[in-house]
């Protein structure tokens, strides 16, 4: 029998991968099914034993997928989009969402690195509640009480470009660094300055933007029916959480980042207007 638990029905990364190749469509972002194979024989072993644990799940037979395995197959065929979500979460890590969307109607896939395995579960829903589950999902963060801001792209890549050269080149290299070398705050501030961050931003960004406890970001991917691998489509939606509250990052012009708060009903509505544009 299927494990259905309120979260959707879980499944083993290798038996979504399966799934994907009987489609003959490329797994969506976020989902990571890495392969355990070295060569195309273990592939197939391992493809085998997916299949047969499917059977005794029933959510395969002899025919094909069943259930929501064969819901799964279908809308990585014929979804008109995905809306996709990943959320960085102080404790539990990693957590990748999927939603699946034909019309009104949806598959929200889940995989969250607080589960053992890799497992990814499925919910098929209509688009509607998909995406209030996908809200849910999102830890709950107020908008902080500031004004919006801009910082300047440029500078501030060139600056982080820097502090990745006090990163490790290789942390299991038991001759070289292991640990990574964090800037005083008087080599950060002069790092900026000497990138054009004049010390009001500087002041303005730190103060705001540390320490991030979580991050976040959504978007929208699709593809057309001569190929399997999907694409971005459009602008994707950003943000921070730090103990004053969660900020929006907002990319689209290519010069500046602008900083704004972001509160949970604009975070909900932005979702809602993914979804949409992927029906």
């Amino acid at each position: 029998m299927e494990l259905h638990t309120r979260a959707g029905v879980a499944l083993h990364p290798v038996e979504v991968d399966l799934l994907c190749a009987f489609a003959e469509v490329a797994a969506p972002f976020p989902l990571e099914l890495p392969s355990a194979a070295a060569s195309r024989e273990e592939r197939d072993v391992l493809f085998h034993g997916a299949a047969v644990t499917l059977i005794e799940r029933d959510l395969a037979d002899e025919r094909g997928p069943l259930g929501v395995a064969e819901e799964f197959v279908y809308l990585l065929r014929a979804c008109t989009g995905v809306l996709d979500l990943v959320v960085d979460r102080e404790d539990l890590g990693r957590l990748g969402v999927a939603v699946l969307v034909a019309k009104d109607e949806a598959l929200l896939v889940t995989q969250d690195e607080a589960e053992p395995f890799g497992v990814v579960r499925m919910h098929a829903a209509s688009v509607d509640e998909a995406v209030s589950r996908v809200a849910h999902l999102v830890p709950r963060a107020e908008a902080p009480r500031t004004a919006p801001f801009t910082l300047p792209k440029r500078a501030l890549r060139s600056a982080f470009e820097v502090m990745l050269t006090r990163l490790p080149d290789d942390p299991d290299d038991p001759d070289g660094d292991v640990e990574p070398r964090p800037m005083t705050q008087d080599e950060l501030d002069t790092l900026l300055r000497e990138h054009g961050i004049d010390e009001t931003v500087a002041r303005r960004m730190v103060a705001s933007l540390q320490p991030v406890v979580g991050s976040g970001q959504a978007g929208l991917a699709s593809r057309d029916e001569t190929e399997d691998q999907w694409h971005r489509t459009g602008e994707e939606l950003r943000w921070v959480d730090t103990p004053r509250g969660r900020y929006r990052l907002a990319t689209e012009d290519p010069d500046w980042m602008s900083v704004n708060p972001l509160g949970v009903d604009e975070l909900r509505a932005e979702l809602r207007s993914l979804a949409a544009r992927a029906r």
